[in-house]
C-alpha cells in the first residue's frame, strides 16, 4: 500500500530537532501534494500561548468552506501491518515533539487513517489497524463535535470519516495513495460552537510571544482555511465585515526570511519562516 501523511499545521514547517529529523527520515517532502480538506482554526493550544491551532472539522466539508492541506508521501512502502504501525508511531512522536515512540493518542488528539474509497475495508492491514485501535480501549475515544456536526473519526476503528481529498492541481480525487495517516485533534468549543474569526484574531493580537507565526507560516506553506483572509484583515486592524471577500493580494502584512534552522552531522534542512510586521 502507498502511504501518505496528511498535514495541516506546524508539523510541516516547525524547526524543532525532532520534527526536522522525522520529515527528513520518514517523508518524501519534494513530492507533496496540495489537497482540499475540511479544516479550520478551532483548538486553543497552551503550548502556543492559548492561541488557536488547526483542527479537522466535518462542518467545513462544503465547497465554500474547504481548506487546503498537504499530503506528503512516506518514504517506505506499507506492505505489512507492522509498517503501518511504525509510521503511525513516528507520526505521533513528531506530533508530541518527542524522541519516544509510544502510543497513538492522548486526550488532545488521535492518530487516524483516511482510507482511499478504492481500498477494500476488509484489507488485512486495515483490519490489523482496527484491532490495534480496539486494544487502546478508553484511551482512544470520540472527539467532541460542534452542534449539529458529524464526527471527524470513528473511534471504534480509527478511521477518519470525511471524504477522500481532491488534488488541487488536478481538481480530481488524489491519486497514488491508498491510506493517509493524520492526527485528529480535540477542538475547543464554546457552547458547542467553534471560535469566530474575530476571536481567533483577538487571541493572536493579545499574545506577546509572536505565536501568530503559526498562522503566517501555515499560509506561506499553502496550509489555509476558508477564514484566512478575514483573519488576516482583522490582524491588520481592519473592521469586521461579514461580507469579507478574498483580498489577500492587497493585504499583505508579512515578509519572508530564509534561514538554516537545523543542522546535524548528516543532513540539514532549510525552513522558511514568515515574520509578521506591524500593520
Amino acid at each position: 500500500m502507498r502511504l501518505g501523511i496528511l498535514i495541516i499545521g506546524s508539523l510541516y514547517w516547525d524547526p524543532s530537532r525532532v520534527r526536522c529529523r522525522w520529515r527528513q527520515s520518514r517523508l518524501s517532502c519534494t513530492e507533496e501534494r496540495r489537497v482540499m480538506v475540511p479544516i479550520r482554526y478551532g483548538r486553543i493550544s497552551v503550548k502556543r500561548g492559548r492561541t488557536h491551532t488547526m483542527v479537522f472539522a466535518r462542518s467545513c466539508s462544503g465547497a465554500a468552506t474547504l481548506g487546503t492541506g498537504l499530503v506528503v508521501p512516506a518514504r517506505a512502502e506499507c506492505c505489512e501491518p507492522e509498517h503501518l504501525f511504525e509510521e503511525a508511531e513516528h507520526l505521533w512522536g513528531a506530533e508530541q515533539d518527542s524522541e519516544e515512540m509510544s502510543g497513538l493518542c492522548a486526550d488532545w488528539g488521535r492518530v487516524s487513517i483516511l482510507k482511499n474509497p478504492e481500498v477494500d475495508a476488509r484489507d488485512r492491514i486495515l483490519q490489523a489497524w482496527q484491532t490495534r485501535i480496539r486494544l487502546l480501549g478508553t484511551a482512544y475515544t470520540a472527539l467532541p463535535t460542534a452542534n449539529g456536526e458529524d464526527p471527524v473519526l470513528d473511534a471504534a476503528t480509527g478511521l477518519a470519516l470525511f471524504d477522500w481529498p481532491k488534488d488541487i492541481a488536478t481538481k480530481q480525487g488524489l491519486l497514488g495513495f491508498d491510506l493517509l495517516l493524520m492526527t485528529a485533534t480535540r477542538p475547543t468549543l464554546d457552547a458547542g460552537q467553534y471560535p469566530t474569526a474575530e476571536k481567533i484574531a483577538e487571541t493572536w493580537r493579545a499574545d506577546t510571544h509572536n505565536n501568530v507565526l503559526y498562522f503566517h507560516n501555515n499560509r506561506h506553506h499553502g496550509i489555509t482555511t476558508f477564514e484566512d483572509d478575514r483573519i488576516q484583515a482583522l490582524l491588520c486592524g481592519e473592521p469586521s465585515n461579514p461580507e469579507f471577500q478574498n483580498t489577500s493580494l492587497s493585504i499583505e502584512c508579512s515578509f519572508v526570511v530564509t534561514s538554516p534552522r537545523f543542522i546535524s552531522n548528516t543532513f540539514s534542512e532549510k525552513i522558511i519562516c514568515v515574520v509578521p510586521t506591524i500593520c
